[in-house]
């Protein structure tokens, strides 16, 4: 279902239906049948670049969402910093994936957060991705100082919206939507660390990033502490 060549399926399926690949900014409502692909970078770096990589020689542009209160990775180290630099020199869009739930002041919070990704990786954060919104959406129309983001209405309801959250199937999703709808734009959602990798099932993708997180973390720490042995 998913691994690379699940992925090269998936971006087959869009060609023959003969959809546009668009930005938020760039999509054109009611024409020839659009498409925002949209990544929210979750758990691995090392997986977005590879589809970036893969993106970039099939001639797809795509937006990538980065977290900077994740456990899972720092944006902000040098490695990292420039790994996601490379993904924006392949043309792709880069931006703010923000958890609301990080803190009591949310618009305090996102303040720092798109100051702070503003000044890294010199790019003005027009959108944002939510990280599991929960409540935030019962008022999902609202602006974070000055930017959009991909759950307001224009992006989430007035368009076909489509995810692979939890490793769910996307691809069965998107042969039963209906493209005779007035809805011919789709916001679609994938995570890179399900793509990468030819395993059965998301739990199995997930122990992999696991073994590999627990490698580098024991690699740091030897480069850091010469007194540690494994």
């Amino acid at each position: 279902m998913y691994g690379i060549d699940g992925f090269h399926k998936l971006i087959n399926i869009l060609r023959e239906f003969n959809f546009e690949f668009v930005d938020f900014f760039s999509y054109k409502k009611g024409n020839l049948p659009s498409i925002i692909f949209r990544h929210d970078i979750d758990f691995s770096l090392n997986d977005a670049l590879i589809i970036a990589s893969l993106e970039e020689k099939l001639g797809i542009k795509a937006t990538y969402f980065f977290m900077l209160t994740t456990n899972s990775y720092s944006a902000i180290s040098l490695n990292n910093k420039n790994l996601i630099t490379e993904i924006k020199e392949k043309g792709h869009s880069i931006s703010l994936h923000f958890d609301p739930t990080a803190y009591q002041d949310i618009d305090k919070g996102f303040c720092l957060e798109k100051k702070l990704f503003e000044d890294i990786f010199d790019v003005e954060v027009k959108i944002v991705s939510l990280h599991r919104p929960g409540k935030f959406l019962e008022n999902n129309n609202k602006i974070l100082e000055g930017s959009l983001h991909t759950y307001q209405d224009e992006f989430f309801k007035e368009m076909i919206y489509l995810s692979d959250s939890a490793g769910s199937d996307i691809k069965k999703k998107l042969l039963e939507v209906n493209l005779s709808s007035p809805k011919k734009t789709i916001q679609m959602l994938t995570h890179p660390i399900w793509w990468t990798s030819n395993f059965n099932s998301p739990a199995e993708t997930l122990y992999k990033w696991i073994e590999e997180h627990q490698s580098f973390i024991i690699s740091e720490t030897k480069k850091n502490c010469k007194s540690f042995k494994l």
